[in-house]
């Protein structure tokens, strides 16, 4: 506040912030401000699953990080990691590519392979793919609770030395001559050198005056369905190409399913709750590969705001047209949660100039010929 002075302030306190905080809170002076409460918002409403393997099958040293991460985070406080095998269902129509694209990932490395139907079918006895030829396995993923995930990065950072202040919007970044120096807020002035902002999809309104950011919002759903019986080991995670549908199994028997994401022109006013249509869609869906869904009832739903990019993958970068100081870890495109590792690690990259284990490049602002916020969302749960 004002008189005093950070190393860094963070603006978002949503699982990115906290993972930030955590990893540099050891050796800087960090106050993470929020305007909200802690994992508030999208954070909290995300469906958890970590499938960086599918996600970044081109850079596979950027999955890694990731899924070494949960790895060695799996019992740290409340947090637990669930490793689970992942299928991308496939058509015959899909069939020759589909098996290319695992014979390609394979010799790179990715614990991927391509299942028969029928294997698929004798492994997981819930599933009918009658309709298919058979699924791509990816066994490098995972689901965890994204609110827990983050509450537990949170307390980390906490005991790490970072200082984190809820209720405080922040309204401007302080500069002089080109320099970052802090931030205005509600409560008061903030002093820093460095500033990170991880607002998610806010971070392009905020930092219009400072930068331009191809970010624009979207509304994506989840709803969780239960059985009489409940579910076992007998169901994966997955997701359904062409579909908009992607789904895992709960910890207590029940199925999250996700998706149906869609641009959003109005992001402060659109509905937290699940829509009709998306219910529906999911009704008819599910009893098409699946046994038992027919009588499924739903037990909740609801549905948030993300940030998108052109390309559906994030910026984390200290972009030279910014203020020096400035930097920004937005846009993950629903991944933010699977991300996280891979965010906090970029930006002490970019703080500290220290080696990285994976190429930054991927989340440079500069690779877009375009800043502009208006372009073609691309939905990564339609799964094409």
């Amino acid at each position: 506040m004002t008189g005093e002075s950070d190393d860094v302030i963070i603006i978002g306190g949503g699982v990115i912030g906290c993972a930030i905080a955590r990893t540099l809170a050891s050796d800087y002076d960090v106050v993470v401000l929020e305007r909200g409460q802690i994992a508030g918002e999208a954070s909290a409403l995300a469906a958890g699953e970590i499938t960086m393997a599918p996600s970044y099958s081109d850079v596979p040293a950027i999955a890694n990080h990731a899924i070494e991460f949960f790895r060695r985070y799996d019992g740290t406080g409340q947090f637990t990691f669930t490793e689970c095998p992942s299928l991308e269902l496939v058509t015959l129509d899909r069939e020759g590519e589909s098996r290319r694209r695992v014979k390609r990932l394979a010799s790179k490395g990715i614990d991927v392979s391509f299942v028969e139907a029928n294997q698929v079918e004798a492994a997981y006895p819930r599933f009918d793919l009658s309709e298919y030829v058979g699924a791509i396995k990816y066994d490098d993923t995972g689901f965890v609770d994204p609110y827990t995930f983050a509450m537990t990065l949170k307390k980390d950072a906490a005991s790490r030395g970072a200082t984190f202040e809820t209720k405080t919007t922040v309204t401007d970044i302080r500069t002089n001559s080109g320099e970052v120096q802090g931030v205005e807020t509600t409560s008061g002035t903030y002093s820093a050198p460095s500033v990170v902002v991880a607002a998610g999809w806010r971070s392009e309104g905020f930092l219009r005056d400072y930068l331009q950011l191809p970010i624009q919002p979207y509304r994506t759903q989840c709803v969780v369905l239960t059985l009489e019986n409940g579910l076992v080991t007998d169901v994966p995670m997955g997701w359904v190409p062409g579909e908009h549908v992607y789904f895992r199994p709960e910890q207590n028997g029940d199925l999250l399913v996700g998706g149906w994401s869609f641009a959003e022109n109005a992001p402060e006013h659109a509905s937290t709750n699940d829509d009709e249509a998306f219910r529906n869609h999911v009704a008819t869906l599910l009893p098409k590969f699946m046994h038992g869904f027919e009588r499924a009832r739903f037990v909740n739903g609801w549905a948030g705001i993300d940030g998108a990019t052109p390309d559906t993958r994030p910026i984390i970068d200290a972009p030279n047209d910014g203020p020096a100081g400035l930097l920004v870890a937005t846009g993950f495109h629903g991944r933010g949660v699977m991300s996280a590792p891979v965010a906090a690690t970029a930006i002490r990259t970019l703080i500290t100039g220290s080696e990285c284990s994976f190429p930054l490049d991927e989340f440079a602002l500069d690779r877009f010929e375009s800043r502009s916020p208006n372009f073609e969302f691309q939905s990564i749960s339609a799964g094409d």
